[in-house]
């Protein structure tokens, strides 16, 4: 069980409650981004160093106003075989309130042979808040005979305020076989969610670019319901080529961020003339 929250205080965000239990490992947290200074960056470990056949994680994040938080993990984790009829199970809670911007970004997941993993996304985000989710997988034989995992189940489910969720996204994998992956060794996605009146056609455009740039790299970008923000979907040959596609994403994410950010301090300078 992984439990945080976040404040705004001094001009930075903070956290105000830190409950963590086995395997979650939570150290120090960093404001290392010269673009953004009051953003909090954290970075999960995990005392198991894998998630095993019949683990039940839990992640929960509330992100209060105005904050601006990002948060990683150590590195890729591996899912290693479950018995039959067991898989491993995690969900994650994601609540981000008015004017706060996370990025939930976890390294990808490593799945063997025979590993089965159940995960469970939701986000809450407040009509005005910013959120950017990843999401991605590769598979590794150890012994280098093709087998790859028994089960993959994930489910993201994104609302706004509370509202009956705007998108729910499932995929299942059962059992599957090569022909299905034609040749891809890497998968992932992201959802980046915006406020309302975004062009979102403009940066569907500047991430179709940015990802055209990326050899061995399949991607397509389209908006989500309500035109809450763009979907993306990721094919690579390797890993490392959705890394790098995570990592642009990223970058546009940021500047569409600083740009609104922008807007809104000008507003704010324009009101304090005016009265």
């Amino acid at each position: 069980m992984l439990d945080l929250s976040f404040v705004r205080r001094g001009g930075r965000t903070v956290i105000d409650r830190r409950l963590f239990a086995w395997p979650f490992v939570l150290t120090r947290s960093f404001h290392v981004d010269r673009d953004r200074p009051d953003r909090l960056t954290v970075i999960v470990q995990t005392g198991s160093g894998a998630v095993h056949g019949e683990d039940s994680l839990a992640q929960r994040l509330v992100l209060g106003p105005g904050t601006a938080v990002c948060l990683t993990s150590q590195g890729a984790t591996s899912v290693y075989r479950a018995e039959p009829a067991t898989r491993a199970r995690e969900s994650v809670n994601l609540h981000v309130e008015n004017g706060a911007s996370l990025e939930y970004l976890p390294e990808p997941r490593i799945l063997f042979p025979d590993a089965a993993l159940s995960q469970t996304i939701e986000l809450d985000c407040a009509t005005d808040a910013y959120a950017l989710i990843f999401d991605a997988f590769t598979m590794h034989d150890p012994k280098g005979m093709g087998r790859y995992f028994r089960e993959l189940e994930s489910t993201f489910c994104l609302r706004r305020s509370g509202s009956e969720p705007l998108l729910i996204e499932r995929t299942r994998l059962y059992r599957p076989e090569r022909s299905i992956f034609r040749g891809y060794g890497a998968f992932g996605s992201a959802f980046m969610v915006l406020p309302p009146g975004h062009d979102l056609a403009d940066l569907q455009e500047k991430l179709t670019s940015a990802l055209e740039g990326i050899r061995g790299l399949y991607g397509a970008a389209s908006a989500s319901p309500a035109q809450a923000g763009l979907g993306i979907r990721l094919a690579a040959l390797e890993l490392r080529r959705i890394r790098q596609a995570f990592e642009s994403i990223k970058v546009i994410y940021r500047q569409t961020l600083a740009g609104s950010l922008t807007i809104f301090l000008d507003r704010r300078v324009g009101w304090a003339r005016r009265t």
